[in-house]
């Protein structure tokens, strides 16, 4: 399904850290930081630009297509739709699509990911969230195709009925650019991996929500019309919360001490727009649901930050923003 890169680039070795181990007898067992084959793992040389899910063993194994399950979750389902959705603190009423993501997270991708819990619960937070990342990426990209996208689609349906006329904004299954960067953080409040009541879930719902309870300065406030919307982060939410970890000028590439500072899990964020950064063989990659980055020549595939956040930042200045803590490299402490 998915276009295959073929790797000419040298291999070296790298350390397997923080609790994730080759894969032996013992199921369960998280492979490798990206996952492995058995051998000793491996790292590039020079990170090639793009890479295909197959060209790298993952710590999560995606769920098979199955011809059951791809009966009821593929690309085609159409959303249930609702007239005259209205909440309290709306004028009006909407008439619209609704997504049926969750069902797809508890039919198929938990069950997936139940056996690595403990695994996962044992890892420093960022390198759990990256494993969830790419799973949710490739999983979703298994089931509904190269580009997922569904305008207003969040992996905890959250998100108000959508009228027809956005982009596949009927589809039952399918998650937009926020929703997406969200969805690492939301499975990993509903996997028991981060606490809703700390910092590290801001950039889900679930710490959304606490944060708003708490901070009386900030408010959800991403639906229609100026409504709140069940705590559904949109993009401009996403930039109330968290950390500046630092910023990319319109037109500009990241510099090498910038890229330093970037860790897995960090969003990235511009006007309207959202990504996330993920950890592949030791070098950071860049995923996204929409734009045109990820997609630039029809790929949809890991493309390397530096020149993905160039090319994001293209036009318009782009923020990485932080809530996990920073990782730790010399020791198993987890600094808050």
């Amino acid at each position: 399904m998915k276009k295959r890169i073929y790797l000419f680039s040298l291999l070296l070795c790298f350390s397997c850290q923080d609790g994730m181990y080759a894969p032996g007898n013992e199921e369960g067992t998280l492979s490798g930081a990206s996952g492995s084959t058995g051998e000793a793992p491996k790292t590039l040389l020079t990170p090639p630009l793009r890479l295909d899910f197959g060209d790298f063993p993952r710590a999560i194994p995606v769920p098979e297509v199955s011809g059951e399950l791809a009966a009821i979750y593929h690309a085609d389902a159409e959303g249930d739709f609702i007239a005259e959705y209205t909440q309290s603190d709306m004028a009006d009423t909407l008439d619209g699509y609704v997504t049926d993501n969750r069902s797809f997270f508890t039919e198929v991708l938990r069950p997936a990911v139940e056996p690595y819990l403990d695994s996962l619960r044992s890892l420093q937070k960022y390198r759990a969230v990256n494993a969830l990342t790419l799973f949710i990426h490739e999983s979703f990209q298994e089931f509904y195709g190269l580009s997922y996208y569904r305008w207003g689609g969040d992996i905890t349906d959250r998100d108000q009925p959508q009228p027809p006329g956005y982009t596949r904004s009927t589809r039952r299954y399918g998650m937009d650019c926020s929703g997406f960067a969200a969805s690492p953080y939301e499975t990993a409040v509903l996997l028991g991996i981060l606490d809703s009541t700390e910092y590290e879930s801001a950039f889900s719902c679930f710490g959304f929500k606490y944060i708003c309870q708490t901070d009386p300065e900030i408010s959800d406030g991403g639906g229609r019309n100026g409504s709140t919307n069940h705590f559904r982060l949109e993009v401009s939410d996403m930039e109330k919360v968290g950390e500046t970890v630092t910023t990319i000028p319109a037109g500009t590439t990241p510099t090498d001490a910038q890229m330093e500072m970037m860790q897995a899990g960090d969003l990235v964020i511009k006007h309207g727009h959202a990504g996330i950064l993920v950890e592949i063989n030791e070098a950071l990659y860049f995923l996204e649901s929409g734009g045109g980055t990820l997609s630039e020549g029809g790929l949809y595939t890991p493309y390397r930050a530096k020149e993905a956040l160039a090319d994001f930042a293209a036009s318009r200045t782009t923020s990485i923003r932080r809530c996990l803590p920073e990782k730790e490299l010399t020791s198993g402490i987890r600094h808050y």
